[in-house]
């Protein structure tokens, strides 16, 4: 993912909101998935638990719902998580310059092969 542009602690606070924003729709679909081995691979897994918690908490929730419950009761977490994927750069708008479901099926196909 690493590429030209901004990492998170670098955009304005608005930029942030919209960084925050894509990436917290992106985690809980990836949890939906189950696919967040890529993540925890790279941030403190006591942040991930912390999430994790929430959304297994409010499973029976829909997707935006449970995006904004998310947002609301973990978004320090998320913002850590932000700031320490220093290999993810963002647009000035806040908008991730490799967007994130592409930018995680290309680690995906990085990963070795399972027997």
């Amino acid at each position: 993912m690493a590429t030209t542009g901004l990492n998170y602690s670098e955009l304005s606070d608005d930029a942030k909101e919209v960084a925050l924003n894509s990436f917290i729709n992106f985690y809980v679909d990836q949890y939906h998935r189950g696919s967040l081995e890529i993540l925890s691979s790279q941030v403190s897994n006591e942040l991930m638990s912390t999430i994790n918690q929430i959304l297994r908490d409010n499973a029976f929730m829909g997707h935006q719902e449970l995006v904004n419950v998310s947002t609301r009761l973990s978004k320090p977490a998320y913002q850590k998580i932000l700031t320490a994927l220093t290999n993810v750069k963002f647009h000035e708008d806040g908008e991730p310059v490799v967007d994130w479901m592409k930018a995680w099926e290309q680690k995906e196909e990085q990963l070795p092969e399972e027997d």
